[in-house]
């Protein structure tokens, strides 16, 4: 993605553009990726009972179709991320000092933060069955290094679709991202030494669906796709070359075949080709100067919303369906497409405000972003 790059090269400003003219998009991607209303047969947990939603076929539809788009978004932030690194290339210890500061502070800060809301919320009746999930006050030992990490601790053991995850749900892309800073130079070294036996590695990973605890395959596989990128010096401005009416083609494509096949291979092409198509827009952000300055305005807000949101959305999902009976399809519709908007607008309002009245606290907790 950058032309004639050496480890030690500069990012150019138009590179350094496109990224940042993403980030906040792709953030709304993964607000969109959390509410999950649309999919059917899900179950809602109170502290007193449980509602089941099932979705009609049309919303399930819809939402596969949305996934198809926004669940580029994690694997980006990965692809972008590796090609940063390797582009950098920065010593060990000045890149451990810095990921601890950018990556692990903030997961510890914010999760130290929801175990207090969790306990004090457990505490008043009223609140109780909004905040049930994981009882504070029971948590072992194992819990408690669970609430951090994922997987350990009874309390993730009850939910099979938490077992990876902390506490903090989105932030298993953080502790894999830390993790994957560790292990930088020896996943460097590995494709060196076999480049394509490597690349083949992970995709057959990915493809297989085995996940180990804090190391994805979808993040080792597009954050170490960030080094290949470096070593081969492609230039990020040769999917410009591509005509758009094409590029629409293949990721329309694309999406069609991740949706009827519903297959690995297929996602991880589809993915692929979003990024494609993202990339090329991000041509498009740049060169208007009145879109990028607002998405690069909005990119300021991006950890912010990514930390901010899980909780919300949960909670409003919640109360809005104490409120409104999810018996007929608009409902659902009206969560996904509405509910789900306003909670991203809402967030940034209050991070603005957060910001500009605490803007120390607001530089801790996203990490000096």
């Amino acid at each position: 993605m950058i032309n004639n790059v050496t480890n030690s090269s500069p990012i150019d400003d138009e590179l350094s553009k496109r990224i940042r003219s993403l980030r906040f998009i792709l953030m709304v991607f993964i607000v969109f990726i959390h509410n999950e209303i649309l999919k059917g047969n899900i179950t809602i947990n109170f502290s007193d009972s449980s509602v089941v939603i099932e979705s009609p076929l049309l919303c399930q539809i819809i939402q596969s179709l949305a996934n198809s788009i926004t669940h580029i978004a994690v694997p980006f932030f990965f692809l972008i991320s590796g090609f940063l690194q390797y582009t950098k290339e920065p010593k060990f210890m000045p890149n451990l000092k810095k990921k601890s500061r950018t990556i692990l502070l903030p997961h510890i800060l914010w999760t130290i933060l929801l175990l207090i809301l969790f306990y004090t919320t457990q505490s008043i009746d009223f609140t109780r069955q909004y905040f049930h999930t994981y009882i504070i006050r029971e948590f072992s030992l194992m819990d408690w290094l669970g609430a951090f990490t994922g997987h350990f601790g009874k309390f993730m053991q009850e939910d099979e679709h938490l077992t990876h995850t902390p506490l903090v749900y989105q932030f298993w892309f953080l502790r894999d991202l830390f993790v994957l800073n560790l292990l930088y130079v020896g996943i460097r070294k590995l494709i060196d030494w076999r480049p394509a036996t490597t690349l083949v590695f992970l995709v057959l990973w990915w493809i297989s669906g085995v996940d180990i605890h804090i190391l994805n395959p979808s993040a080792t596989l597009f954050f170490s796709l960030g080094y290949y990128i470096v070593k081969y010096r492609l230039s990020y401005k040769s999917l410009d070359k591509i005509k758009n009416s094409n590029m629409v083609i293949i990721y329309a494509i694309s999406i069609l075949a991740n949706f009827t096949f519903e297959h690995l291979a297929f996602r991880l092409i589809n993915i692929v080709a979003g990024i494609m198509f993202f990339w090329k827009l991000s041509y498009n952000f740049v060169k208007s100067k009145n879109i990028y300055n607002v998405l690069a305005w909005l990119e300021k807000y991006s950890f912010w919303l990514y930390a901010s949101h899980g909780l919300i959305m949960n909670i409003i999902i919640k109360v809005s369906i104490k409120i409104l009976p999810m018996n007929t399809a608009w409902i659902p519709l009206l969560h996904y497409f509405i509910l789900t908007p306003f909670i991203i607008l809402a967030l940034v309002a209050v991070g603005i405000v957060i910001k500009k009245a605490f803007p120390k606290i607001f530089f801790v907790l996203t990490g000096g972003r």
